[in-house]
């Protein structure tokens, strides 16, 4: 994010007025420099206020008496901002914005309509917030002439709050703290041994930038014993000053940043009114220019004594930025065109399959050995011109399928023939096509791997499936042949292989034939014997991308855990070596207890890992949770919770985590931070201040 103008009504000092930062039509200056009086402080304090937006209310607080004082008139502020692809916004999104707020007497903020603004230009898109929600986006930086540091009550959490107005405070408050260095350093230290490439450039730039710049000693920065705290205390006051700043704009886009390989290369704005002792040592200049090198498309914007500015390097102050290319504004397509299909040309819609649907493959099959050309879509907004017959496949029972059907049905009204378990249990095939062996030319990514059914059915009545409605009792509906059609590689989707008559021959085969499988729906441990274990030990069973060996198990309640490990043991499954997959289903009728139970005994079994799935109601069946899912001890069980850290896949448990923590907060009107913690600890840190703004808003709401 870039500023190019701004323009304002109200200010106490410099009254009404406008500021611009640009350069000709297509650059900007890199660095505008103002002398230090009370209207530059005032003016960097309304660039403050645009780039704080959220916390503009909060950073009013600390605005001159102007902004809260009810005997004077409001002060208005309306700027157009450049923002620039990926990091701000997509790359086929207009890259100018503009926007305006009114700060009103007693220290209101009130966003102000298109209409309202005056001098953003007709050709500019307007939005009511353009700097949008995430901590990653618009970087926007300030540091006044005096501060404080942390001293180990610094906040790397990424509370929104907390980082908003640690970015922009100190120009306001003089008392406001700046990151802890100390910390800080010990922290991007550990990435450095790590080596986490981010960490490594940045670690070098900064050794580089204040070993030359301000005669700091970083030699052993990069030791594996380095105390920081005593390196820190070998600086002089001037050294604290020059050092300090830096590595708080560094640690905010770091934090802003965490997968960029250039964080400190990110276009950003950095406001600062500098202090008049640090602008006159005779190091200032170089260091200046160390600045500009360190942060290469920064914008900044700063005040300091006339006498300073006057002997600042030419070559900083020419300095410019490039402009992003404005891009043509394109309607978004609300389907994708097929155009006009041949005559004779059946048209099959996979609605929301993740893998190949076995029954647009028999269709397929079936409509081309009569003749008809067969077309497949996936998972995608539809328009086509004209076309005989379409069949829709719709797996999941979910608002979004069933909102793609109902658009379906309004495109192609009697054309349109749809089914599945998402729609109606008891819509089947005709027996002709059932019968048939799948076209596996539908979907480019069975070339290799066969995927279907051996059997159907399951015996157990569980309450929330919907294979005791659809399928019944264990039968067998295909042979390998038909299956594999001469691959060695198959996903099997078997409701409980296991539980047929004949599951031990099935296995076998598998592993006289050398197939490599993946049990896509999962093996019920309950079945296993060792006879069985011994055959599935003989199996290549794989993942579904067939890289590398993987068994899949479910575990959905906590009956008979006992005799589940007894089972498991007869598989010899081993630590770091073995996968083993089970998906658990949450949120039906379980307790919190019975869940931490669940999750204690999969974490005890060697090679474990667990892959969490909400339960998802069927057509006619129950609608799930449990009014009782948390009892008396509801925080200790959170607690223990928690604690429990899988090897593998534990991005999948951040689901179950967030699941939880927004029940937790319905029901006890409170976050239970160490959970949000946990969610947020390894995945989408930057994330964790805006989810918990979010819940919190809730609550003032409710």
């Amino acid at each position: 994010m870039h500023i190019l103008t701004v323009y304002f009504e109200g200010a106490e000092l410099n009254g009404a007025g406008n500021m611009d930062f640009r350069s000709g039509e297509s650059e900007l200056r890199k660095w505008t420099i103002w002398p230090d009086t009370p209207r530059a402080a005032e003016r960097l304090r309304m660039l403050a206020l645009i780039c704080g937006d959220n916390q503009s209310p909060r950073l009013l607080t600390a605005f001159p008496p102007s902004a809260g004082n009810p005997s004077k008139r409001s002060l208005r502020l309306e700027f157009v901002l450049a923002r620039h692809a990926p990091r701000d916004v997509p790359a086929n999104v207009f890259p100018l914005v503009s926007s305006g707020f009114e700060a009103l007497p007693g220290g209101a903020v009130q966003t102000m309509t298109r209409q309202e603004c005056r001098h953003g230009g007709c050709n500019i898109p307007y939005r009511h917030n353009p700097l949008g929600r995430s901590l990653r986006q618009n970087i926007a930086l300030a540091y006044g002439p005096r501060w404080q540091l942390h001293q180990g009550t610094d906040c790397f959490d990424f509370s929104r709050t907390t980082v908003c107005s640690g970015r922009l405070l100190s120009l306001f408050d003089s008392g406001a703290c700046l990151t802890d260095p100390v910390l800080f350093l010990e922290k991007l230290h550990y990435r450095t041994r790590k080596a986490r490439l981010p960490a490594v450039r940045t670690m070098e730039l900064l050794r580089a930038l204040f070993r030359k710049e301000c005669g700091i000693d970083t030699e052993r920065w990069t030791d594996r014993d380095v105390s920081f705290a005593r390196e820190w205390e070998k600086l002089t006051p001037w050294q604290i000053q020059a050092v300090a700043p830096v590595l708080d704009a560094v640690r905010h886009l770091l934090d802003a940043t965490p997968h960029d390989l250039n964080p400190l290369e990110r276009p950003g704005v950095i406001l600062w009114r500098f202090s008049s002792s640090f602008c006159r040592d005779s190091r200032f200049n170089g260091w200046i220019a160390a600045l500009d090198r360190l942060f290469p498309t920064m914008q900044f914007v700063a005040a300091l004594p006339a006498d300073a500015a006057e002997a600042l390097p030419r070559e900083v102050v020419e300095k410019r930025l490039g402009l992003p290319a404005p891009v043509a504004a394109t309607a978004k397509r609300r389907f994708t065109h097929l155009g006009r299909m041949d005559a004779g040309t059946v048209l099959l819609i996979d609605v929301d399959g993740k893998i190949p649907n076995v029954a647009l493959m028999k269709l397929s099959a079936f409509y081309r050995r009569t003749g008809y050309k067969t077309t497949l879509v996936r998972q995608e907004r539809w328009d086509v011109e004209t076309v005989e017959q379409v069949f829709a496949s719709c797996v999941f029972h979910c608002y979004s399928s069933l909102q793609r059907v109902a658009r379906l049905r309004k495109i192609f009204g009697e054309r349109l023939q749809a089914g599945g378990s998402g729609l109606d249990l008891k819509l089947r095939l005709p027996a002709e096509i059932e019968n048939m062996a799948a076209d596996y030319s539908l979907y480019s990514e069975t070339a290799e791997k066969a995927v279907g059914f051996l059997t159907r059915g399951c015996p157990f009545a569980c309450r929330f499936c919907l294979v005791p409605v659809k399928e019944g009792a264990p039968r067998q509906v295909s042979d390998f042949d038909d299956l594999l059609q001469g691959r060695t590689k198959l996903v099997l989707l078997d409701d409980n292989i296991l539980s047929h008559p004949q599951a031990e021959q099935f296995l076998e085969e598998m592993a006289v034939r050398k197939l490599e499988v993946n049990f896509n729906q999962t093996l019920d441990l309950r079945l296993v014997d060792r006879n069985r274990a011994g055959l599935l030990r003989r199996i290549s069973c794989r993942n579904y991308r067939f890289s590398r060996l993987n068994y899949h198990f479910s575990l959905n309640g906590v009956g008979n855990l006992d005799v589940l490990r007894r089972n498991y043991e007869y598989l010899g499954l081993r630590k770091r070596q073995d996968n083993v997959e089970f998906v658990c289903m949450y949120g039906f009728d379980a307790t919190l207890a019975e869940d931490v139970e669940r999750f204690q005994f999969l974490r005890s079994l060697p090679g474990a890992y667990v892959f969490v799935q909400e339960y998802m109601p069927i057509p006619g069946g129950p609608q799930g949770g449990n009014p009782a899912f948390f009892d008396n001890r509801a925080e200790e069980l959170v607690n223990q919770l928690v604690k429990i850290c899988f090897p593998q896949n534990m991005k999948s448990m951040e689901k179950y985590y967030m699941w939880l923590s927004r029940l937790y907060f319905e029901r006890f009107g409170k976050l239970h931070m160490p959970l949000v913690d946990t969610i947020f600890r390894y995945n989408h840190r930057d994330r964790k201040g805006m989810y918990i703004a979010r819940m919190e808003s809730r609550s003032g709401q409710g």
